[in-house]
């Protein structure tokens, strides 16, 4: 009767056991998949280099990654890199919304700032034939117009729109034209890498804030963690890195601060140069307190880069 009631009490001892084991190992699965969801998903979607192609393929499938190493496995897969960006126009170029959260776990500086411009170019790029497009069409409706301006009156609506989207106010084609033109790559990157630490600052992983932008407005930005007590600015923050890369275009081709830098460009433009960011780096005083020390680290990092090379290809000039 004993040998019975031991081995009962065994069995309910052996069960219990069991089931806090059942227990545990859910737990610590489910542990481990919210651990994995909680991974920032980034999406991407491929395009090629040619500007008609690329606007064909907008309404193509988007896929999604999490981590740094499936993102070097696409750039593999779609046979991207720099040698092919300089010289095949039909190459493919994938456009990624986000750096993966484990960017910072890559313990090479050279990859990580290889994975960076990467990343950075064929947004650069692709906002940069976006504003190309519109510039053709601005001189395709002049030349039609015989070189006329004509009153905003009888502007067609896509004109309009595109003259409120760059801030102009006049008629004068002439000078929309100046502010609807591209930004040198090699500039875009040298201020991306600087705004953003080669892509390791807090703005970047939080907002993607590329640039460095300000905003006045707490619910579109993020507290710089060292501000003045004084200051009222916040780090303005974006859905993806297209549209940092896309507002950080319009910023240089619209604000007052870069009226030179503008002026110097349509020099270039009448000249028949190619746009050289080392040349229109000299007007970006007035992007950083620092003032020209700031504009000798942005040389420096287009120089000491070779980012001259991407200001060579007239297929973006």
């Amino acid at each position: 009767m004993q040998t019975v009631s031991n081995f009962n009490r065994n069995l309910v001892i052996f069960l219990v056991a069991l089931a806090l084991v059942n227990v545990a190992v859910g737990f610590y699965k489910s542990f481990n998949k919210s651990k994995q969801s909680s991974s920032t998903q980034i999406n991407y979607k491929v395009k090629t280099m040619n500007l008609k192609k690329s606007e064909s393929s907008v309404g193509m499938s988007v896929d999604y990654i999490s981590k740094a190493n499936e993102m070097l496995e696409i750039f593999n897969k779609y046979n991207f890199s720099v040698d092919s960006f300089l010289k095949d126009e039909s190459a493919n170029l994938i456009i990624f919304s986000s750096l993966p959260d484990d960017f910072m776990e890559i313990q090479s500086v050279n990859e990580r700032k290889k994975l960076f411009i990467h990343t950075l170019l064929p947004i650069i790029y692709t906002e940069n034939l976006k504003i190309l497009e519109d510039r053709k069409k601005i001189l395709d409706w002049w030349n039609e117009s015989q070189g006329e301006n004509f009153s905003r009156d009888f502007w067609p609506a896509w004109l309009f729109e595109l003259s409120e989207k760059y801030d102009a106010e006049d008629s004068n084609l002439g000078n929309l034209l100046i502010k609807v033109d591209i930004i040198p790559i090699s500039m875009a990157l040298a201020q991306a890498a600087i705004e953003s630490g080669w892509g390791t600052s807090r703005y970047l992983r939080e907002g993607n804030a590329v640039y460095g932008q300000y905003t006045f407005e707490k619910n579109k930005g993020i507290l710089p963690a060292e501000r003045d007590s004084s200051k009222k600015f916040f780090i303005r923050k974006f859905e993806n890195l297209s549209e940092s890369t896309k507002s950080y275009f319009k910023n240089i081709n619209t604000h007052l601060a870069y009226e030179g830098l503008r002026e110097e460009r349509k020099k270039l433009r009448m000249g028949g140069e190619n746009l050289s960011g080392l040349r229109l780096s000299e007007y970006l005083t007035s992007y950083s307190e620092r003032k020209q020390d700031y504009v000798n680290d942005v040389k420096k990092i287009i120089e000491s880069n070779n980012f001259m090379k991407f200001d060579n290809n007239s297929f973006i000039n």
